[in-house]
């Protein structure tokens, strides 16, 4: 697994830096071809290698270009420019060196492609910084400013100034090299400059590697400027391969945008490691190049640049020690604000200690409450038991003695007993009853809410069919159409609670009945949704919806008892066990056509 997983990567690596290899080799045949021709040969070498590099460093760009949106596109399409224009400027070099045969005037039209070239480049690294990378503009990046404009100025002082004075030209042509000089100089210190200031993620390589080809484009400009006011430059100087490496590092850098598009985002944070180097080494290597471009110059110094030099120093460590000033300053008011910050954290740790300490009392007392209102509770439920087991026992008792009696006594006084008398007892007897009854309604809903909830896998049609079951004798007798409908629904439910309100339900419509000549029940169920609808529908007396919500009351009846016999308990028991499940029921109907009820079983309980 490790070695299945490493392959892609090492391909990965090897498509990264494939162009760079083959740069490498590019550059290691130049040279040797340099070694091996004479000197008109090797204006033929450095110009084709030039007008090749370009070709392909332009090629490059382009083709970035296409892969990134944004301010980045308009970047590397800047920069493709640029190497466009670099590779125009070389076609008109090669065709007035290698077909003319003469050499190329100073300014000419090449010249300005090759100045194109500084600006589109200058461009191009305005444009990568994207603004989520970009900070707030700060004193100290207005001293980096400051400070690599001061480098720049010493260099084109120290490096071309002096020669450029001596020369005898037309002013007109010294202004224009110093222009170019000015632009070519500038190239790499805008890049460092970017490469400094800005916060960089995984573009960092590509942006170094940009700044190192600027900086190598800077220098041999400079050393080839002062060759050729000095008289001193060569086909075969080594300073002819820096414009390969340069344009072989845009190259590189092109194919480095393009692997960055494609690594993890998370790997595209900055880091404050490489910020911290860059801010330590940049002012450094500012001075050094003043110093390496001061000791290269030092046979063309004069007291004029001397002087020049010594207040461009002066005025460089200036704008240094008020850049790490302000640094400083804002260092000791983040270590202020963190020392704040720091002390208000473990002030609020304290207050949240605390908290807790206050918190965990509560819950010890909230602990200690509950566990008092759950021996509450028992003590209340074991009451609520024994009262069931007394209206259950020590009531029902005396109202069947009641009964046995008053049978009783009928029987043995039956031929003295007046029709008034008979009555009196009927209605004794019929009283106690309706009481034992009523005990044994009201001790099923009281149970309903006692009784676990039992939840058996059972099969609708099976519980409708038991249910309807009971009551065929009475079916058959009064001659009840009866009609069931109920689709083949599994259910996960507690059936003995459903059972007694569906039982409870059929028998209310049996009852309602009861004064049609031909009465008719139907059954239906079917799923609704993710649920279940079961409806009975009846044909009886009906009730005005007036009352809709009222029949489900307990106690709560619309008809006399010597109409419709019963206890008002029957709809209650039929809510409370129905809700208890997750579900709800309601009624319709209009009064003398009939009424229905309808179940609805939530989608939970279906399987």
């Amino acid at each position: 697994m490790e070695k299945a997983a490493s392959e892609p990567r090492q391909n990965g690596l090897r498509s990264r830096w494939v162009l760079a290899y083959i740069w490498i080799a590019g550059l290691t045949l130049y040279c040797a071809a340099l070694l091996l021709v004479n000197k008109r040969q090797a204006v033929w070498v450095n110009d084709l290698a030039w007008t090749l590099a370009s070709a392909i460093a332009a090629a490059t760009c382009f083709h970035t270009a296409r892969f990134v949106a944004g301010p980045r596109r308009r970047a590397w399409l800047l920069l493709a420019l640029g190497c466009t224009s670099w590779f125009i400027g070389q076609l008109h070099w090669n065709y007035s060196q290698l077909v003319l045969n003469v050499s190329l005037p100073f300014p000419s039209i090449a010249q300005f492609f090759y100045s194109a070239f500084a600006v589109f480049a200058i461009a191009c690294v305005w444009q990568l910084p994207t603004s989520p990378n970009r900070t707030p503009f700060t004193f100290k990046q207005l001293g980096n400013i400051g400070l690599v404009t001061c480098c720049l100025v010493v260099t084109v002082v120290l490096g071309i100034l002096e020669p450029a004075l001596q020369i005898d030209v037309p002013a007109f042509y010294l202004w224009i090299a110093l222009a170019h000089t000015v632009l070519v100089v500038a190239t790499f210190l805008v890049a460092l400059y970017a490469l400094w200031t800005y916060r960089w993620g995984a573009s960092w390589s590509l942006m170094l590697m940009l700044t190192v080809g600027a900086c190598i484009y800077a220098i041999s400009n400079l050393i080839y400027a002062h060759s050729l006011l000095t008289g001193s430059y060569l086909p075969d100087d080594l300073v002819n391969v820096s414009w390969l490496i340069m344009f072989g590092l845009v190259a590189v850098a092109g194919r480095e945008q393009c692997w960055a598009l494609r690594q993890d985002r998370s790997r595209m944070a900055p880091k404050p490691s490489r910020e911290r180097w860059l801010e330590a080494v940049v002012p450094a290597l500012l001075i050094i190049i003043m110093v390496i471009v001061a000791v290269s110059s030092a046979a063309a110094l004069t007291p004029r640049v001397i002087a020049w030099t010594a207040a461009l120093f002066i005025l460089f460590a200036i704008m240094l020690g008020a850049r790490e000033a302000w640094i400083q300053k804002e260092a000791q008011q983040l270590t202020t604000e963190l020392v704040a910050t720091n002390e208000q954290l473990q002030a609020t740790n304290a207050e949240l200690r605390l908290s807790e300490a206050r918190y965990r009392e509560l819950n010890t007392a909230l602990e200690q409450r509950v566990t008092e209102r759950t021996i509450q509770l028992k003590s209340a439920y074991d009451e609520l038991e024994g009262f069931s087991y007394a209206v259950a026992h020590d009531l029902k008792a005396p109202l069947r003695a009641i009964n046995g009696f008053a049978h009783l006594l009928e029987a043995e006084l039956d031929p003295q007993l007046s029709d008034a008398a008979r009555d009196y007892l009927a209605r004794i007897r019929n009283g106690s009853l309706k009481m034992a009854t009523l005990i044994d309604d009201l001790l099923a809903y009281s149970h309903i809410d006692r009784r676990g909830l039992h939840q058996n896998v059972v099969s609708l049609p099976a519980l409708v069919d038991s249910v309807v079951g009971h009551y065929s004798d009475e079916i058959q007798r009064r001659h009840v159409a009866l009609g069931v409908q109920v689709a083949p629904i599994t259910l996960r439910i507690d059936a003995d609670g459903i059972a007694l309100a569906l039982r409870n339900l059929f028998e209310n419509a049996l009852k309602y009945t009861r004064a049609r000549q031909a009465p008719r029940i139907d059954i239906t169920a079917h799923r609704q949704g993710s649920g279940v609808l079961l409806t009975f529908a009846d044909n009886g007396i009906g009730f005005d919806m007036e009352y809709h919500d009222h029949i489900f009351k307990i106690f709560q009846r619309l008809h006399r008892d010597d109409q419709y016999p019963g206890t008002g308990i029957g709809l209650a028991l039929v809510r409370k066990a129905v809700e208890r499940v997750g579900g709800r029921v309601w009624a319709e109907s209009k009064a003398g056509e009939g009424a229905a009820f309808h179940v609805e079983l939530p989608g939970s309980v279906v399987v």
